[in-house]
């Protein structure tokens, strides 16, 4: 047996061999080539089908019918194998074939069958009338026996009387009841096969009002082949279309104890593409994404100087209304008090530049085109995690646990949702960002309740400095006391984040106070906030002081301080 071949392979509207060109009338074939592997990306799919077909010696048309409206035209392609000499030509993307004759004879034999049918529903009608009749005649024989014997009984002609004959009567109700049962059953088993006839008429009259031109969207692809001699050809054909997309998803577990995360990539795939993917094999495939997030944090907090009598002056303008002008440069109020809620699922953002990765799931999978999601396992990655723990104490009294840890796989594993589990609990969710092989990232894995967070706020305290000479000016100044404590078995490193107010105002100054002093400011660019970072040994307590002073013109306001 030879090695299976095929001489030429040209993709849609390519030059065809001169042999093809050539072909006249070619037979048309209909292929039988359901999906048979499909590839998903972020927003579209690459479907390929395959089917058998055996060609005469000559020229052949290829017909794949049902193919979805959202091709994408310039993606279809045609390839395949056989044992002889086969040359494939154009592979073409269009409207699906109407055969006007094949219609109307169609709907000539739609017609035969609806008189059929007609005729049908019409003979219940004499034996329905004749059950109706009987009832009525019955009615009124048992009124007449009814009547004859109320009537008085004539001279010297003596009659049975109900009530001298009970039988009488007990024989004519019998009757009565008998011919009324016959006559209702006979009708209810009429009315029902007629019920029947009626549903097959109105589906052949259904069937002829669906006939005209093609279906909207109805596609077909059309593949040109030229067979040396009869011959069997595999056929593959392929194309992209819209309506297709998957997901990353993660769920990652921390083992506190053993201080390893177990990292589960899994698959949200989801398609509505108008045709069905019954038992194929699926490969997902992204490329590089374009943006990652992270835990919320602090934002910079700045404040003003505010000449309160020139605020006067225009609110009188306005009517007592704050001027737009005032209200730009207006600073942000205090921070707000910490709010608790739960993270939100994102979707991941991919991008198809860059490198790109492929999934291979195993087995078969059937995903059907109702925009029903889908979800599938892809792997499952552990890795070595360092644990540390992270407090704001001004926005939270609490710390939580964090795991730092390199992503093991060789692949990168893309941005998407993450359910977090603690110890086997679930305690909420975040967004995993893009990691490359060896790649470190930080999780968060809620509150940590073995250690213990106090933020203590102290008195506010006001001054008042200088001279007519010098200038005179308003110093006021915030101070808070923050306690930490392990209870932790073993040591643990520990991240406080706090912040002061940032100037841009040459004659309003911030002075830090803090016993320790911060070990870092200007944290990834956001201006006043600072940071100390120490490890807390187990039962271990540590009291962080940290203030720090406002000093500004007496005739001036600050807009932005607590309680302004």
């Amino acid at each position: 047996m030879s090695r299976w071949t095929i001489p030429a392979l040209l993709l849609l509207g390519a030059a065809t061999p001169q042999a093809v060109l050539a072909q006249v009338a070619p037979q048309r074939i209909e292929v039988v080539a359901p999906p048979a592997a499909v590839t998903v990306y972020p927003d579209q799919a690459t479907v390929t089908r395959r089917g058998a077909v055996d060609l005469p010696a000559g020229d052949s048309l290829l017909v794949l019918p049902g193919i979805p409206a959202g091709v994408l035209r310039d993606s279809v392609t045609a390839r395949g194998q056989t044992q002889g000499a086969v040359a494939i030509g154009s592979v073409e993307l269009r409207q699906a074939r109407f055969d006007r004759g094949a219609v109307d004879a169609r709907r000539a034999a739609l017609e035969d069958r609806l008189r059929d049918a007609e005729s049908a529903v019409s003979a219940f009608d004499a034996p329905l009338a004749a059950q109706a009749a009987q009832l009525r005649l019955i009615e009124r024989l048992a009124g007449g026996f009814v009547a004859t014997q109320r009537q008085p009984t004539p001279p010297n002609e003596p009659a049975p009387r109900l009530a001298a004959d009970p039988a009488t009567w007990r024989a004519a109700w019998d009757a009565v009841r008998e011919g009324t049962e016959q006559a209702t059953e006979a009708t209810r088993r009429l009315q029902a096969e007629r019920r029947v006839a009626e549903q097959r008429r109105d589906a052949i009259k259904a069937e002829i009002a669906a006939l005209g031109g093609p279906p909207p969207g109805a596609l077909e692809i059309a593949v040109a082949v030229r067979a040396e001699a009869a011959t069997r050809l595999e056929l593959e054909v392929a194309y992209q279309v819209r309506g297709a997309r998957w997901l990353p998803v993660y769920e990652a577990r921390l083992d506190s104890q053993a201080a390893r995360v177990t990292l589960r990539q899994e698959a949200i795939v989801t398609q509505s593409t108008g045709e069905d993917w019954p038992d194929v094999a699926l490969t997902l495939s992204t490329a590089r994404p374009a943006e990652a997030s992270g835990p919320p944090r602090l934002q910079p907090w700045r404040i003003a100087l505010v000449d309160p009598m020139e605020r006067e002056r225009r609110s009188r303008e306005l009517g007592g209304r704050p001027s737009e002008a005032m209200m730009s440069r207006a600073a942000p109020a205090a921070p707000p008090a910490p709010a608790t809620r739960d993270a939100e699922v994102a979707t991941a953002t991919v991008q198809t530049t860059g490198f790109a990765v492929e999934y291979v799931i195993p087995g078969r999978v059937s995903i059907g085109a109702d925009g029903a999601e889908r979800r599938l396992r892809i792997a499952d990655l552990a890795a070595d995690a360092a644990l540390s723990a992270m407090a704001v104490p001004r926005l939270a009294p609490r710390a939580f646990l964090r795991a730092r840890f390199a992503h093991a796989a060789p692949a990168p594993t893309l941005p998407g949702a993450a359910s977090l589990h603690l110890d086997g609990v679930f305690v909420g969710r975040a967004e995993l960002p893009l990691l490359r092989s060896g790649e470190e990232t930080t999780l968060s894995f809620g509150a940590d309740d073995r250690i213990r967070v106090a933020y203590e706020p102290q008195a506010r305290r006001r001054a008042q400095e200088g001279s007519m000479l010098t200038g005179r000016t308003t110093a006021e100044t915030f101070e808070a006391v923050m306690t930490l404590r392990s209870f932790h078995a073993r040591p643990i490193d520990l991240v406080v984040e706090d912040q002061v107010p940032v100037s841009g105002d040459a004659e309003l100054t911030v002075t830090v106070q803090a016993d320790p002093m911060p070990s870092a400011r200007g944290l990834e660019d956001r201006p006043g906030v600072v940071a100390w970072a120490f490890t807390l040994a187990p039962g271990q307590e540590r009291r962080l002081r940290f203030g720090y002073t406002v000093t500004s013109p007496r005739d001036r306001q600050v807009q932005g301080l607590p309680g302004r």
